[in-house]
């Protein structure tokens, strides 16, 4: 399989440094001028990536496409070029669904949306593919873990959901500096919180599905630390007002915004 990247940011340097990290035999990546300083930094890296002179020398080179660009710039980027009718597209577009895309990359009409997240570099986290399509699930293989979508009118509510990464570091960084501000050094209040938040997480990760609503009070004595911390937040309505801040952005939220400089 020949794969191109049309545009290369951060996200696409995260998946291709993901996909040589696999090992074993490397396809062949064909990289677009954009995003000039990672294409070269990446051809100059590994030997199956190849940078090329343009968006089309990459379409004519390969057998899967990956488009990866801001939304608001898809259409003018692809508006005058031409795809084969033989060609996967692997999209990477936030807020234009994959039949949306189809008509930008026609006759190319195998198309699936995908929402790689950083944690990818390191081979972890969730990987959404909609629709399954099985020679882009073989590509991406091993890069986190898979999540198939078939309903396209749903790609925005895991958008809306993992939309909750910087809150995520806020939270983390926030009990840090508690920590060190009650008189535990830097290092140490780093180390043990993020410690104690990767445990958590593989504890969830471990659990079924049915044992999900148990955890938190698995996770506490009652009265004690655990317990009136989580109650005490609840009785504020944190967790009503996480719920709501989702369901607001879901509503209100343009994905295909420019994000500001």
């Amino acid at each position: 399989m020949k794969i191109g990247f049309l545009g290369v940011g951060t996200v696409s340097m995260a998946v291709i440094e993901a996909m040589a990290s696999r090992g074993g035999d490397q396809d062949t990546i064909f990289l677009s001028p954009r995003g000039e300083k990672r294409s070269t930094e990446l051809a100059a890296k590994y030997q199956h990536c190849v940078r090329l002179d343009s968006n089309q020398a990459v379409i004519d080179a390969s057998d899967m496409v990956v488009i990866s660009m801001l939304p608001n710039q898809v259409e003018d980027a692809l508006s005058n070029l031409a795809f084969r009718s033989d060609q996967i597209i692997a999209s990477f577009i936030a807020g234009i669904p994959p039949s949306g895309i189809g008509k930008l990359t026609a006759p190319a009409t195998q198309v699936s949306q995908l929402i790689p997240l950083p944690a990818i570099v390191h081979h972890k986290g969730p990987l959404v593919i909609c629709p399954a399509h099985p020679d882009v699930e073989r590509e991406f293989a091993g890069l986190g873990d898979i999540v198939i979508l078939e309903d396209e009118t749903k790609i925005r509510v895991l958008s809306v959901t993992s939309a909750t990464m910087s809150t995520y570091f806020t939270y983390q960084n926030t009990i840090i500096d508690w920590t060190i501000a009650n008189g535990i050094n830097p290092d140490t209040a780093s180390k043990y919180v993020r410690s104690l938040l990767e445990g958590l997480a593989i504890e969830g990760q471990a659990a079924t599905q049915a044992e999900l609503p148990h955890l938190p009070v698995e996770h506490e004595t009652p009265g004690g630390l655990n317990f009136r911390n989580r109650t005490g937040l609840q009785e504020q309505g944190w967790f009503t007002d996480l719920y709501d801040r989702l369901q607001d952005t879901y509503t209100n939220a343009d994905l295909k915004a420019k994000p500001k400089e």
